[in-house]
């Protein structure tokens, strides 16, 4: 009975996107009044008024990080698009990678890994997305295939998730990454084949079955090769750097500088790219460079030790975004009154998109404090008991869809997952990286990422749609995960 009542929110909300296509605001909006409803009236929920302002509190906290990130990259698509790169950047990856299936795995499995690697918050959606758009791509496919490009975020954000893994599980680092990757195999080829189906390039052949198993291979390969030599911080971006650079080998093309074309004296490709060059300069100084970063991340640091809340404005990818978009402008030579346009309607969607996702996080949180999550996730364990091994992933994949994060994940259920496992006999190796896997897995079906795209592509109210293309892809991530595990355990790990 009451975990009926503990996942109705959940299932509720996801009810009204799939199956009432109802946007994301008003099924967040609804979930966190239900959630509320329920921490009023059932006892075993019960929160006192100091409980929920604590939660309100610490879901708004969350949300300013998600919203700043989320500013700048619709300001920085706006002047892109306004500026003409988006047409510079796709002529250049047409020219440069002419097969329209490296084309999409190069931004994919490359690009979107790369700076999702090297930010975290979705900023691999930000850059890709609007590739996708200008490559030809209708909005809801480009959306869809920035979402995929979520593929590998254990190792986002420089590895965050998996870092806090590390130390609430006591599992070393290269050892949490290395088991991920390999529980995440099966995963990283849906994901593939997902994106093939998307882009309208499978063709069923078998070229194509060759070249999905190729580059997941690659950069299943580069994910664990990074884990165990250059930590798993730099794995993603190390990965995502490969596979760009792997698929321009493949199919590159002398055909490259037609596409640059001089306007006084100065290359018209370089300018339109600026603002990219930008951000992906500021982003790898800011995160390569140990001096550099501990600079920019003492400046203005805010911590709430009450809610566990921390941000450094300048230093956040937020800024950054914001950063390029204002060097956008300059170097793109943006009129006032192009600026006069760009602004508003990009604050418009912001706003709206910020709201929907503020729903979601506030009543996350509050399941969290009320003990509904903790309820669902020690009911499913009770009910597996030896066989927890299946159970491990759908319960990490629970928290990856409800927090868009595989760090807030570990942190909500690794404990938990730990202690259930060790009372069914399983290794903790395994089951931190089983948590660690499919909490990543699921969270490119999350309210917040599917927002944060329908934002970008400028199609508010697609959420549904939206997830109604990427769940499965998730689905079959948790249920990879599970098999991995299972067959992880029964093999034993040495």
């Amino acid at each position: 009975m009451f975990l009926l009542l503990a996942v109705t929110p959940i299932v509720l909300a996801a009810c009204l996107i799939l199956i009432f296509r109802q946007s994301a605001l008003r099924a967040g909006f609804t979930g966190l009044a239900v959630t509320l409803v329920l921490s009023i009236v059932i006892p075993e929920y019960r929160l006192e008024s100091a409980g929920f302002v604590f939660a309100i509190s610490d879901g708004l906290l969350t949300t300013l990080g998600v919203a700043y990130v989320l500013l700048g990259g619709v300001l920085l698509y706006e002047v892109m698009q306004t500026g003409g790169v988006l047409t510079a950047l796709s002529d250049a990856v047409i020219q440069a990678i002419p097969d329209r299936r490296h084309q999409m795995f190069a931004l994919v499995f490359g690009v979107s890994v790369f700076f999702e690697s090297a930010t975290g918050f979705g900023v691999g959606i930000v850059v890709v997305a609007p590739l996708f758009l200008a490559l030809g791509f209708d909005p809801l496919r480009a959306a869809t295939l920035a979402l995929i490009g979520q593929c590998a975020v254990p190792f986002g954000a420089l590895a965050v998730g998996t870092v806090l893994g590390s130390d609430l599980s006591g599992v070393p680092e290269a050892t949490l990454g290395e088991l991920s990757v390999l529980i995440s195999l099966p995963y990283l080829v849906v994901s593939g084949a997902a994106a093939l189906f998307v882009s309208g390039l499978w063709r069923g052949s078998a070229s194509d079955l060759g070249w999905l198993l190729a580059y997941s291979a690659l950069l299943a390969v580069a994910l664990w090769l990074g884990s165990i030599s250059l930590g798993v911080e730099l794995t993603g971006c190390f990965a995502g750097i490969l596979i760009v650079f792997v698929a321009w080998c493949l199919n590159r093309s002398p055909a490259l500088d037609e596409v640059v074309i001089h306007r006084e004296g100065v290359p018209r490709f370089a300018i339109a790219i600026a603002p990219v060059v930008v951000l992906l300069g500021s982003l790898s100084a800011t995160r390569l460079v140990e001096g550099i970063q501990h600079w920019f991340q003492s400046i203005g640091r805010i911590e709430l030790e009450m809610f566990n809340f921390q941000i450094a404005p300048i230093y956040h990818p937020g800024f950054w975004l914001v950063v390029s978009a204002v060097s956008g402008v300059v170097i793109l030579g943006l009129t006032t009154e192009q600026v006069k346009t760009i602004v508003p309607a990009a604050i418009k969607r912001w706003f709206t998109a910020t709201l929907a996702i503020a729903g979601f996080i506030v009543f996350g949180k509050l399941m969290v404090l009320n003990g509904m999550t903790t309820q669902i996730a020690t009911e499913f364990a009770q009910l597996a008991g030896r066989a927890y091994g299946g159970i491990v992933p759908v319960i990490g994949g629970l928290g990856g869809f409800l927090t868009a994060s595989n760090a807030a994940s570990n942190a909500l259920f690794m404990n938990l997952q730990l202690t259930a496992g060790a009372n069914a006999g399983m290794p903790p190796e395994l089951v931190a990286a089983s948590q660690n896997a499919a909490g990543s897995n699921t969270t490119l079906a999350s309210p917040g990422r599917l927002v944060f795209a329908s934002a970008l592509i400028d199609r508010p109210g697609s959420e549904g749609e939206l997830l109604r293309r990427v769940l499965p892809v998730a689905l079959a991530g948790v249920a990879g995960a599970i098999i991995m595990t299972l067959v992880l355990e029964r093999i034993g790990l040495n």
